[in-house]
């Protein structure tokens, strides 16, 4: 992944609020009750989040009386992240940064984390950042890739608007084996673990060729072509974008 700048984030995070909006799904419940059996997260934890977007897991960690800090590169993402934990009493807060220019010693991080989460972010990305993760951590850190990812109609939309159809990603099963070999690098063991995770969005024309620009590498056509070429698939005037997709949850300890 590749971290880009703050406004392309920005200008995705009303999307990413939506989705929030739309509840808690399957894939939330199994990977949260994956941690509680593993031991790595239990009621009460001060638990990082970094690459937070707009704090669908914060929410579920102040459910569980955690501490929560919640950080993120773009002020937009953390906006909607503070208005979905306002309703908590629980110690909560964000904080603005790169994760991979901060230097781990910042006010923000001093006290040190139980728990650390970076899920499918760039912001946790090689050798160096898995170490700085782990260094303010003394329980245990979670990293989360994609192995697989097939996108139909998506991949449909950009031929009808005469683009090549490509991946959302460009070497997925790459560079999760990248990130596992980053952990050992940095000194730990890492666990890993596959599972499935499929999910669709119902979304406008408009609103697909919203999410076309912002996650496709540069694009020949206009925004005009992509809402044509998604109403030629759309039924009532919304089209279903499925996602199918292996996931890898890369685990390790830094403490016994």
């Amino acid at each position: 992944m590749e971290l880009t700048s703050s406004a392309r984030w920005d200008a995705a995070a009303d999307d990413y609020q939506k989705v929030f909006l739309q509840g808690q799904n399957s894939y939330n419940k199994a990977i949260f009750q994956y941690w509680e059996q593993n031991d790595m997260l239990r009621p009460g934890f001060r638990v990082l989040d970094i690459g937070c977007g707009v704090g669908k897991y914060g929410v579920l960690f102040a459910e569980r009386a955690c501490d929560v800090t919640l950080v993120d590169f773009s002020p937009e993402m953390l906006r909607h992240a503070a208005e979905n934990m306002a309703q908590f009493s629980a110690p909560w807060r964000t904080y603005c940064c790169d994760f991979t220019k901060v230097r781990g010693d910042e006010p923000i991080f001093a006290e040190g984390f139980d728990f650390s989460i970076s899920t499918m972010s760039p912001a946790v990305c090689d050798v160096e950042t898995v170490r700085k993760m782990s260094a303010i951590t003394r329980g245990s850190c979670f990293l989360s890739r994609f192995r697989s990812w097939e996108q139909p109609l998506r991949n449909e939309v950009l031929r009808r608007a005469g683009e090549e159809p490509h991946g959302s990603f460009d070497d997925p099963e790459g560079e999760c084996e990248s990130m596992i070999r980053a952990v050992r690098e940095a000194g730990f063991e890492p666990q890993v673990k596959t599972v499935d995770y499929n999910w669709s969005d119902l979304r406008s024309p408009e609103e697909m060729a919203r999410v076309l620009q912002h996650g496709s590498r540069t694009l020949h056509c206009g925004t005009e072509a992509l809402i044509r070429a998604a109403r030629s698939l759309s039924d009532a005037g919304v089209v279903n974008d499925a996602v199918y997709t292996t996931v890898a949850w890369i685990s390790w300890r830094t403490s016994v």
